[in-house]
């Protein structure tokens, strides 16, 4: 009819009441176009008023006496409401029908509700805020409730229990996103979980549960065929509860697409035929008598050629021989698609997992190391292990990028394939975001305290092991100074070095490094260094004047430095002037001092009118001044007088949710 939609007489509520007629001029069952019903509701509407004014006159002047009387009266006026009710919800439909967004199709309304929906995936979003939309319209409402999986992800610790089972009803055979923070649960809610997440295995996508429990597992027998993401996160300590066991009969063994298994302070037998096929596997703190031998551990690996990510933090085997580490390994497993590989646990238990594994497509490699011996020869032995994983053929790019940091009782090491990566670290809390990207993280730590110099060590056979030919940016905030030496042994491989970044420790023995002649017919040492950065350093007279004296012989050299930053130091004007006259891009503090430590502004001339113990006191950057900036960790004065680092929501108002 013209192109307007057609639509039943009877189902519109008038038809109810006023329009009886209708049916019989237009025939029983037939239809008439929405232009026609608009032109008879509107001259039907003064008859629904003239009706309600003949039945409030009647109802004024009508006998009501009787109790017969008056309750067919209520009775009446009761059905006058319902029926007025059908028409104005009807008739507010028809107007919001009029608005242009009501013109989208269900599927894209659909579409935009499930971004809403998405919401819930958010931890900090109000998990049930997106359902306002729904209350909108009825539109919204229909299309909303039509669409099982905008109900798919289920947060079972903020609904109630029969908000729980409307939303699962919802949600049909939609794939499941369910998760469950268990913590002080009573028995009936818990079982009440179990039930339901019993029921609904068979099409549930993702499962996360986290906080206190002891099992819960047992009663999940049935297959998972279409589970993706399994996260177990155990939070009670080992003295409250023993770690929850994951049972080999877990889903009867049958989670053909479990691809990403997360398991925290949950104990998992390697033989499990979850362990097989995963793309992401991580295992952190199981139990000590969780851990694997090595043959079990390899055999499981041998079942994961897909794997991508692989996490362990003390789930790997224990290295309990020494011989296990001397001797060249009997079996490797490779594993051909790992990129990322992060493990923590004893120095010689890291050794042994990485002697036993070939990684040809790792692009990140995070190492923490635990040293249980006081002149760290146990880090040692991880040491070429790690090297042999920081760079292979599968990298685009070499390392360029490399930071030493930390102190008497830990030692750490950051590499980037990316130049300059260090320009945005800033303080510990930066270096640890920037850490996400590195090639390489290396970490070692000892429980008591490491011989003196060890550190030391660690950081020199690390860094002779590592490729370092290409690193053009490097930043030295360690505590304690490596030495004139440990330059010296490097340098010849640190050609390609532009950027040095320094804090105060190191300051001395880089700048004697560089002070030092080259051997005969050897070449210049660190030739590509143009910009030097120092970091919270305190310029004394005699330290500003043993800089610019280096920085004059590189000039002299033919290697003048370009760019020097001073803009974190402790400074005075006449300190900034110096060096200015030998490097042209100084940038100074942005407010110098005119006042304060004496040794700030001791100009005597030069270097040669400071007396031997005026260099001690002047010139020693380790010995005072400014800590790193890094550890943070309390300080303690040792006997020599040296400093050293220690080390309820919102508900639904239609469903009660």
């Amino acid at each position: 009819m013209g192109g307007f939609a057609e639509t039943s007489i009877q189902d519109h509520p008038i038809s109810r009441w006023v329009l009886p007629n209708w049916s019989a001029l237009v025939g029983h069952g037939h239809v008439i176009s929405r232009h026609v019903l608009s032109q008879l509701v509107t001259s039907q509407a003064q008859h629904v008023v003239l009706i309600l004014h003949l039945s409030y006159e009647i109802s004024v002047y009508m006998d009501t006496s009787s109790a017969e009387d008056r309750d067919r009266l209520r009775q009446a006026i009761d059905h006058e409401i319902t029926v007025l009710e059908d028409i104005l919800r009807s008739s507010k439909r028809r107007r919001n029908a009029l608005v242009p967004i009501s013109r989208l199709p269900p599927e894209i309304l659909a579409m935009i509700f499930s971004f809403l929906s998405s919401s819930a995936f958010d931890e900090d979003a109000d998990y049930l805020k997106w359902l306002h939309a729904t209350h909108v319209c009825h539109q919204w409402r229909e299309t909303a409730l039509s669409y099982p999986h905008l109900w798919s992800f289920i947060k079972f610790a903020k609904l109630q229990p029969a908000g729980i089972a409307e939303i699962l009803a919802r949600a049909k055979m939609a794939p499941l996103h369910l998760e469950a923070k268990i913590n002080h649960w009573g028995k009936a809610r818990f079982e009440a979980f179990e039930r339901q997440l019993k029921a609904h295995i068979s099409h549930t996508l993702h499962l996360s549960i986290s906080g206190e429990f002891e099992t819960g597992l047992e009663q999940l027998i049935s297959p998972a065929p279409v589970l993706e993401v399994l996260s177990l996160s155990n939070i009670s300590q080992p003295f409250e509860f023993p770690p929850p066991v994951i049972p080999d009969a877990l889903f009867d063994g049958i989670a053909p697409k479990l691809a990403n298994l997360e398991l925290s302070g949950c104990n998992i037998s390697w033989k499990s035929p979850l362990l097989k096929g995963l793309q992401t596997l991580q295992i952190l703190s199981p139990s000590e008598e969780a851990r694997p031998t090595l043959e079990d551990w390899l055999d499981a690996l041998n079942e994961m050629s897909q794997l991508k990510m692989l996490t362990l933090h003390s789930s790997t085997p224990v290295a309990f021989d020494d011989n296990m580490l001397i001797s060249e390994p009997l079996r490797t497993v490779t594993l051909p698609s790992l990129t990322r590989f992060n493990i923590s646990a004893s120095a010689k238990d890291c050794a042994l997992a990485l002697a036993h594994i070939v990684l040809p497509a790792l692009n990140c490699l995070h190492v923490a190391a635990k040293s249980h011996e006081w002149d760290g020869e146990d880090v040692r032995l991880v040491i070429p292990h790690i090297a042999r994983n920081a760079y292979g053929p599968q990298d685009t790019a070499p390392l360029q990028t490399i930071v030493l940091s930390g102190g008497r009782t830990h030692a750490e090491i950051f590499a980037w394939s990316v130049p300059d990566a260090d320009d945005k670290v800033l303080d510990s809390i930066t270096l640890l975001r920037m850490a996400v990207s590195a090639r390489l993280v290396f970490s070692a730590t000892t429980n008591g305290s490491w011989r003196d110099g060890t550190d030391t060590e660690i950081f020199d056979g690390m860094v002779a092991h590592l490729p370092i030919n290409n690193i053009s940016s490097l930043l030295a905030q360690n505590h304690t100074p490596f030495g004139k030496e440990f330059w010296l042994r490097h340098s010849p491989r640190l050609a390609m070095l532009k950027r040095v970044r320094l804090v105060h420790t190191s300051v001395k023995p880089f700048r004697q490094m560089l002070a030092e002649d080259a051997p005969p017919g050897g070449p210049l040492r660190l030739p590509s260094l143009t910009n030097l950065i120092l970091d919270n350093v305190l310029l004394t007279a005699l330290r500003t004047y043993r800089l610019r004296d280096m920085l004059t012989k590189r000039k002299e050299q033919g290697a003048p430095l370009e760019t020097l930053d001073l803009h974190t130091c402790i400074a005075s004007e006449r300190a900034v002037q110096l060096l200015a006259e030998v490097v042209g891009d100084v940038k100074g503090p942005a407010e110098t001092q005119e006042s304060g430590d004496p040794a700030l502004f001791d100009w005597r001339g030069g270097v040669t009118f400071f007396s031997e113990e005026e260099e001690r006191t002047y010139d020693d950057e380790y010995d005072g001044g400014p800590l790193p900036w890094y550890d943070g960790r309390d300080l303690e004065e040792e006997e020599d007088g040296d400093v050293w680092d220690d080390y309820d929501d919102d508900s639904d108002p239609y469903d009660e949710l």
